[in-house]
């Protein structure tokens, strides 16, 4: 029996050799404060993560046992910790690629405002941490083991070795293998260089445009929404009401054939933005955007954005988004756009600085605001209260989920016209807005499938989208004409890589980019133009 007592020691001290108690506890105190921040976006993966490199940490102690060693140990994971902590309470998510990446194209004197905005009691959370680590100097020396008088130590480190081999063999290592910290600072030293090179692939292009009516004030507010089939809001006849606030609006105009001609946000928001469409053959980095435009026009330009901005150097929108002159991006707890779409990150986040933006003493502004909408996983878009709509099986449930979030999107879109019409109060107060959808999603409508891809035929599902434009009573007061061709052409059948010259249009700009017949606004409006979309079939024959 002694013997068995003594064999228990030993495997204890063995491992508390490998894992030293205050070690362990700076570890993972910046993961226990993150759960009670919000445990949505904590991983169980990382307490696994880090205890299974702390032994290649703490090897070097086993070693040489030094204290000095041990200190230099304890200090790295103190001050690891430190910055993983602060991010939480400041930041309210995990120290990640998109945080550090906003946070490096801050000035000095934009951190120091930013701190002072956010700092909070919850940074007290830091005294008990600061306490572990005075504790873990004074009272814990390293413990010395007899090398392969114990299985323990053989098994941990044999279980380490096969769990880092394994990540590695399957090309995950960096994403999957390593604590969050070391993969934010490879990947930030990885893509820095193209990040930056992204930033100045699109510099802003000046060209002739100017504003017919000079002396008022102006607004115009793009929602880009995501992933949202028309046909699953109340709005548009769906059955549900999904859609209740925005059909108790008699302020709005819902325009009834609109699609998207791609079904995917890269293409769709690209020739939203810009001159280019289905049937030229302009590229996107030689042409002119909407923000060349309303820049050239006189306009401050703004982009709030609740998508994840590392989309930098996947795709193009982020580029256009950076060509703005204020830029806010409050989706920042992920690793990538891809991560993004994983972890909550309420669109109600959008309300703050849309206000704020509105506010500005600017005479002229055009706003982008991106939603993060209906973007799967559709369970993550909304918080509790709109979990209204309930499923029996996975294929139900699947549907309900995506029609809470448009349910929550209804809100969203909604309350931002609120703000804007509290904004455009005024004679003088010309403000003006478009809520469209990059493109819609099919769930379970066509095919028997969920999701925006396809083979072949593209479903009607995949690009059907809701367009809704507002106007402020000074406009509709001062545009009686435009109002009765706005009204005329709700049924008109349009594609939204036109949306650049029905902007230009709506907002009275005057440019010799414009094409009226591409214009929805317009009395000059083709409506007889083929909507042979991205699988080169005509939509209207289909």
């Amino acid at each position: 029996m002694s013997e068995i007592n003594n064999r228990r020691t030993q495997i204890l001290g063995d491992l508390k050799a490998i894992y030293p108690v205050y070690i362990v506890l700076l570890s993972l105190f910046p993961i226990f404060v993150g759960f009670f921040i919000d445990s949505d976006l904590v991983e169980i993966r990382e307490i696994i993560i880090n205890l299974v490199w702390m032994p290649l940490f703490t090897l070097p102690i086993l070693f040489f046992r030094k204290r000095i060693i041990f200190q230099f140990v304890n200090l790295i994971y103190f001050i690891v910790g430190l910055i993983q902590i602060s991010h939480w309470v400041i930041i309210k998510g995990p120290i990640s690629l998109t945080s550090i990446l906003v946070i490096s194209n801050t000035n000095l004197q934009e951190t120091i405002e930013f701190f002072d905005l956010k700092s909070t009691y919850g940074l007290l959370v830091l005294v008990p941490f600061l306490f572990v680590y005075i504790l873990s100097i004074r009272r814990q020396t390293p413990h010395i083991i007899t090398p392969l008088k114990s299985y323990a130590i053989l098994v941990v480190f044999l279980f380490s070795t096969i769990f880092i081999a394994e990540n590695a063999v399957n090309k995950r290592f960096i994403r999957k293998g390593i604590p969050q910290i070391a993969k934010v600072g490879i990947s930030f030293y990885d893509k820095l260089e193209l990040y930056n090179e992204c930033r100045e692939e699109i510099a802003v292009k000046t060209i002739e445009a100017s504003l017919s009516d000079i002396e008022k004030v102006q607004t115009f507010v793009l929602i880009l929404g995501e992933s949202c089939n028309r046909n699953h809001m109340s709005l548009y006849k769906y059955e549900k009401e999904t859609t209740p606030k925005l059909l108790s609006r008699n302020d709005i105009f819902a325009f009834t054939d609109v699609v998207s001609p791609y079904s995917n946000t890269l293409n769709s928001v690209l020739t939203i933005l810009s001159e280019s469409n289905l049937e030229n053959s302009i590229e996107i980095t030689k042409g002119i955007d909407i923000i060349d435009v309303f820049h050239s026009a006189g306009f401050k330009t703004y982009w709030i954005s609740n998508q994840s901005p590392i989309g930098i150097w996947d795709n193009m929108v982020t580029v256009f988004a950076n060509k703005s002159d204020y830029k806010k991006f409050v989706n920042i707890s992920s690793n990538s756009s891809f991560e993004a779409t994983y972890t909550t990150s309420y669109d109600s986040k959008l309300f703050k600085p849309f206000y704020d933006v509105l506010n500005e003493d600017v005479k002229l502004k055009f706003i982008v605001v991106h939603l993060m909408g209906s973007h799967s996983s559709y369970n993550k878009r909304y918080p509790n209260e709109y979990n209204v709509f309930k499923g029996a099986d996975s294929k139900s449930k699947t549907i309900s989920e995506y029609d809470n979030s448009i349910l929550y999107n209804d809100c969203i879109v909604d309350s931002l016209l609120k703000i804007l019409e509290v904004n455009s109060l005024g004679l003088n107060n010309i403000s003006t807005a478009i809520y469209l959808s990059d493109h819609g999603e099919n769930v379970y409508d066509e095919l028997n499938r969920v999701g925006h891809d396809y083979s072949k035929v593209l479903p009607k599902a995949n690009v059907e989208i809701p367009f809704i434009v507002w106007l402020s009573p000074s406009y509709i007061n001062a545009n009686d004409d435009e109002l009765k061709i706005i009204e005329s052409n709700m049924s008109k059948p349009y594609v939204s890589d036109d949306l650049f010259h029905s902007i230009i249009d709506l907002n009275k700009i005057n440019t010799s980019v414009l094409d009226k017949n591409r214009s929805i606004f317009s009395n000059e409006f083709n409506d007889r133009r083929k909507r042979i979309l991205e699988d080169k079939l005509d939509y209207d024959e289909g």
